[in-house]
């Protein structure tokens, strides 16, 4: 098979029970993809063909839906009688089970922030209504240092009974005791509990439960407790125990209710190393977390959020740190993130800006890489500060351009206002 479509094979990636997955070249994109090809007897099997066709058919369904960094793309979708494909984002660096091997363990940090991205992908997910129900190592692609992507939808909206879901969606291990039992409908409490087992095994190497066969687990599941991931793990932080044991209680009740309580906690975990290790550079985490809170980010949706932080440059600077100097050329502008900074132009004072203010916006919005600086930009406290070239975001996203630009008009407004008001008092 030399194309399917207008996509170019490049090779065979992987091949299952129901279908192949193909690497191929999207010509008019530009890009390579991964293309899924369903195998049409798989569809059409007597006992099992109309859960796999249910399954296909949603993924299928999601195509240009799910639009997160860190879920995997589903770009196009054929669903016909005799050839069914799905188009999806080609993510080269495997799966996380590459890190649930003794030996090839990440850093505890590197897996706390790895399970904040997956949390905020499936807040995102819930707020379309989708629960994964099918989370495990091998359904997160890991594209390179802490950044990852979550595949695999295609149980996510499927009204399957407890048998089918134990047989055909996963791995026990991974599912809450109200599944197995089949008490309740798989929910978001569930995939916290999937994703509680997730962050066990990537901190330990184990599962908390494991026996020589299915009914053996699911009898632990039920029935017993779980040793905390410390027990695997020596010198492990306790607040780690308290997030995985939260996580993967038997109690619905008593776990994270919801996918922001559960991030929050993580997000203590970088707040409480923060203050320990000044010299560390902040993680996606924390500047997540700042990036919401501040003002001029305050109507940002989340995907433009992680665009953002892919796009900007963070740096601390102590105080009476010149950060621009008036008359110089500039092709950045700065988003203060915490403290204060002092902006002069001569030996006057005009202004002094904190938290969530912008500045040097101008290299920006002259459309000039060689745009002279109007004034001096001088720290007054301990800072950090954002920093986006100007080039850089006039090739990010459209979204992305029309919010900022609408935060720089507003910017804009203000600041004349404010000078109106200082010289009508002057007057």
């Amino acid at each position: 098979m030399e194309s399917i479509g207008k996509y170019q094979i490049i090779r065979e990636l992987g091949r299952g029970a129901t279908g192949k997955v193909y690497l191929a070249e999207d010509p008019f994109a530009k890009r390579k993809v991964a293309i899924k090809v369903a195998f049409p007897e798989a569809l059409k099997h007597a006992e099992d063909g109309a859960f796999y066709r249910s399954m296909f058919l949603n993924e299928a369904s999601l195509a240009g839906k799910l639009n997160h960094p860190h879920i995997v793309q589903i770009f196009d979708a054929v669903v016909e009688d005799d050839f069914s494909y799905i188009v999806m984002e080609y993510i080269e660096g495997g799966t996380l089970e590459k890190f649930c091997a003794d030996g090839q363990l990440l850093e505890t940090r590197e897996v706390a922030e790895i399970i904040f991205k997956c949390v905020r992908a499936l807040a995102f997910a819930q707020s379309l209504g989708l629960t994964h129900r099918d989370l495990k190592p091998g359904n997160i692609l890991h594209k390179d240092g802490t950044d990852i992507k979550i595949a695999d939808f295609g149980a996510a909206i499927n009204k399957v009974s407890d048998r089918t879901i134990i047989t055909n969606v996963g791995s026990p291990a991974y599912m809450s005791p109200e599944l197995v039992t089949g008490g309740v409908q798989a929910s978001h409490l569930s995939d916290i509990y999937a994703l509680g087992v997730v962050m066990y095994y990537l901190l330990t190497g184990k599962l908390p439960f494991s026996g020589a066969n299915t009914m053996s687990v699911i009898y632990q599941i039920v029935n017993t407790e779980p040793e905390p991931p410390s027990t695997h793990k020596a010198g492990m932080d306790p607040a780690l125990d308290f997030i995985v044991m939260k996580a993967i209680a038997k109690d619905p009740a008593r776990r994270f209710q919801t996918w922001d309580e559960f991030a929050q906690a993580l997000a203590e975990i970088w707040k409480r190393e923060q203050a320990s290790e000044e010299k560390r550079g902040q993680s996606d985490t924390e500047r997540f977390n700042i990036l919401r809170a501040l003002p001029f980010f305050r109507e940002f949706p989340e995907n433009e959020l992680w665009e953002v932080l892919r796009l900007s440059k963070w740096a601390k600077f102590r105080p009476d740190t010149v950060l621009i100097k008036e008359g110089d050329h500039g092709d950045s502008f700065f988003i203060c993130a915490g403290g204060y900074v002092r902006i002069t132009r001569g030996k006057k004072t005009l202004n002094v800006l904190t938290a969530g203010d912008c500045f040097g916006e101008m290299s920006y919005l002259a459309h000039n890489d060689r745009a002279h600086r109007s004034a001096t930009v001088t720290t007054t406290s301990d800072c950090v500060v954002l920093k986006i070239r100007a080039e850089d975001l006039r090739n990010s996203s459209l979204s992305c351009r029309r919010l900022f630009d609408e935060r720089f008009l507003n910017t804009l407004v203000d600041r004349l206002e404010n000078a109106n008001e200082q010289l009508s008092v002057m007057s």
